[in-house]
């Protein structure tokens, strides 16, 4: 259903809360309804603020982020959809939500990822009050991508609590600074939403953890990105390199790897790091070549 586009961020009444850090989290979605219905709940329980900007959903997005209007949603801004992904347009209509709202803390967050303390039972409220109290105004997250087994689907569980298997992701350090102080005005569009650009950033030296859901089965992942369109000006900048030029074999969720770990409960912060991935799962190959009647690795394995 296309419903009207507005102009500018629209805030709903909400009740003044006490006097504990304002954090508010800014999405934007299209067709996201599966990972809303568990990330919302998360972020209500920590008394943390959603404004959703959303990109013409066609599914059931608007009634399940509706449902949570007053707690956590206070806000919603509608971008229009013009047949293809535009990072750029998403970045450019959050801000606009930045420079509305008077949080203490904003984040920019997907609705297919949990950021969390890096200490078992602390929240990112904790991660934010912490380094607020340390003088800091930006936090950093490590990226670890959670893959279902290759043949189940989680479209419609509980994927936070269900999905064990991750990959430490790191392309490279120090590239995800996803929560900064709102006063302090930087900026995040010109690095793709990556690293905040701006005077005075003091970078918290803790960093925590970003959990991203990518996928939630095999044909979830081909509605995802088999046949997503980007925007010609953000392909010739050489954004979203990683997503484009795949097939369907590519996309199948690898039922082991070199890079796969597990956790033991689903709330656990025993990460490992140890063995991180500058490719994404759909990125790696299995390249085997025989040495003295031996099997010899020579780079990302996967077996499909």
């Amino acid at each position: 259903m296309q419903r009207s586009v507005a102009a500018c961020a629209t805030l709903f009444p909400v009740a003044e809360k006490s006097n504990m850090l304002s954090i508010c989290v800014v999405i934007a979605v299209r067709n996201e309804a599966q990972y809303l219905q568990v990330l919302l709940p998360l972020l209500a329980a920590q008394a943390i603020d959603v404004v959703i900007v959303d990109d013409e959903s066609t599914d059931a997005s608007y009634e399940v982020y509706t449902a949570f209007r007053g707690h956590p949603i206070i806000g919603l801004e509608y971008l229009p959809y013009r047949g293809y992904f535009s990072l750029s347009e998403q970045l450019q209509a959050k801000k606009q939500v930045y420079d509305k709202i008077k949080h203490d803390w904003i984040v920019h967050q997907d609705a297919d990822e949990v950021l969390e303390h890096f200490k078992p039972d602390l929240t990112l409220r904790d991660a934010i009050q912490e380094a607020d109290e340390g003088g800091y105004n930006v936090l950093n997250f490590e990226e670890f991508v959670f893959l279902p087994e290759p043949h189940a689907d989680y479209r419609h569980k509980n994927y936070y609590t269900d999905i064990l298997r991750y990959y430490f992701f790191e392309p490279q350090k120090n590239r995800l600074n996803r929560a900064w102080r709102r006063s302090a005005n930087f900026d995040n569009i010109l690095s793709g939403g990556h690293i905040v650009l701006g005077d005075c950033v003091s970078l918290c030296p803790v960093n925590h953890i970003l959990r991203h859901y990518i996928v939630l089965g095999n044909e979830h992942a081909k509605r995802k990105y088999l046949h997503r369109a980007f925007s010609d000006e953000e392909l010739s900048r050489g954004w979203h390199r990683r997503r484009t030029n795949f097939t369907e074999h590519h996309l199948t969720i690898p039922e082991k790897s070199s890079f796969l770990f597990r956790l033991d409960k689903y709330d656990s912060r025993a990460f490992r790091k140890d063995r991180p991935s500058h490719k994404h799962y759909w990125e790696w190959t299995q390249c085997i070549v025989c040495f003295c009647g031996s099997l010899l690795l020579l780079t990302d394995f996967a077996i499909r």
